[in-house]
């Protein structure tokens, strides 16, 4: 409401001539003026307006004017009416009463025989406080609207920072926060950890013979099933380019070798769809687990890394896992096999094996290929 508009007025008086001269007073000022008899009466028409100003005598058959208020008020607390301005209007002329008035919830107090000017400037300062507390009002739904978008905001930020754009997994700063939460638990219960490391075979073969374009349709088919196969969404990522991470809290070496598995040969069932061509895709997978000797969570992602290459070059499509006793055993039909005479899984870093790996195993595509030394 604009100051210089005027709220329309309630009157309320059980003395007939008092209410018509009241009326009369304050519609020739230019108010729009309801009448009313009693306070009952009145209650029913202040609630249908939500909010507004009351000029109310003090006593009154039925419900007086300290009734009156006290229900208005009592109604406010429960925000199921808006504020309303209440002048109290009675020949009681006492401190005690005036105190008596302003405690019941009277806005402001007036005695008969009543100023008219009087009136007309208490009135005028009645539709300002009003006018504030409904400019107040609206600046407070503006704010809470603004921190509403600013939360919403916030929160698409966050996810942008911790989320891989083409894949919509965790990303490798996100993936690497959480790995090392659950290293942290896993040292204090003392519960297994291990982690799988994934590669698709043969990217850089797709991206040149079917374009970045498609290459992209790949990753992200390998990234949804990755997201099916990981126990919660924030335990798997993508390190970069096509290289992927699962970490299993509370699951041992053989448990994460049975489900990298799974997901292998889920995805080497499903080939990809990018247009007219079905393009048939596999991954490679290194599994690890946090031991005595794997000081740290890289410590275990290096164990992985190097299982992984072990897969890459004992033919691709294929899931190792890097033992308690420093080799690499191949996985078969979910389970860690023995591997006899097998050379011991040394770790190695992502930049030495990127420059090693086989040519059509190395990316070259838009999504470039991030280490995690």
């Amino acid at each position: 409401m604009h100051e210089s508009e005027k709220t329309p007025l309630i009157v309320v008086d059980d003395d007939e001539a008092t209410r018509k001269l009241l009326q009369r007073q304050l519609e020739l000022a230019g108010y729009q003026v309801r009448a009313f008899n009693d306070g009952r009466a009145a209650l029913e028409a202040i609630q249908t307006l939500g909010a507004g100003m009351v000029i109310c005598d003090w006593s009154m058959p039925e419900m007086d004017g300290i009734e009156l208020v006290q229900a208005l008020r009592e109604m406010e607390e429960l925000h199921v009416l808006g504020h309303v301005h209440f002048i109290l209007l009675t020949a009681h002329n006492g401190k005690e009463r005036i105190v008596e008035g302003l405690k019941a919830g009277a806005s402001d107090y007036l005695t008969k025989p009543y100023h008219v000017g009087e009136l007309m400037a208490r009135i005028a300062v009645g539709q300002r406080m009003l006018a504030l507390r409904e400019e107040l009002l609206h600046h407070s739904l503006e704010l809470q609207k603004t921190n509403a978008q600013m939360a919403v905001l916030a929160g698409e930020l966050d996810r942008l920072a911790n989320t891989d754009g083409l894949t919509n997994l965790p990303n490798r700063r996100c993936l690497f926060e959480q790995l090392e939460k659950s290293w942290a638990t896993a040292d204090q219960t003392g519960q297994p950890l291990s982690c799988v490391m994934l590669d698709i075979d043969r990217f850089k073969s797709i991206n040149d013979t079917y374009g970045h374009a498609t290459g992209d349709t790949v990753l992200k088919a390998v990234a949804d099933a990755i997201r099916d196969h990981a126990q919660r969404t924030e335990w798997c990522g993508r390190l970069g380019g096509e290289e992927f991470v699962l970490f299993f809290p509370g699951s041992a070496l053989a448990a994460a070798a049975q489900a990298a598995e799974q997901l292998r040969n889920d995805v080497a069932a499903k080939p990809v769809r990018s247009g007219e061509h079905r393009i048939g895709v596999t991954i490679s997978c290194g599994v690890a687990e946090k031991t005595v000797v794997a000081a740290c969570a890289d410590d275990m992602i290096r164990n992985a890394d190097a299982v992984m290459y072990t897969a890459k070059e004992n033919g691709r499509n294929q899931t190792w896992a890097y033992a308690d006793d420093d080799q690499a055993h191949p996985v078969r039909n979910g389970v860690i096999v023995a591997a006899e005479g097998l050379p011991a899984a040394t770790p190695t870093t992502s930049v030495s094996r990127a420059r090693n790996r086989p040519p059509e195993d190395r990316v070259e595509s838009t999504h470039a290929h991030i280490d995690h030394q």
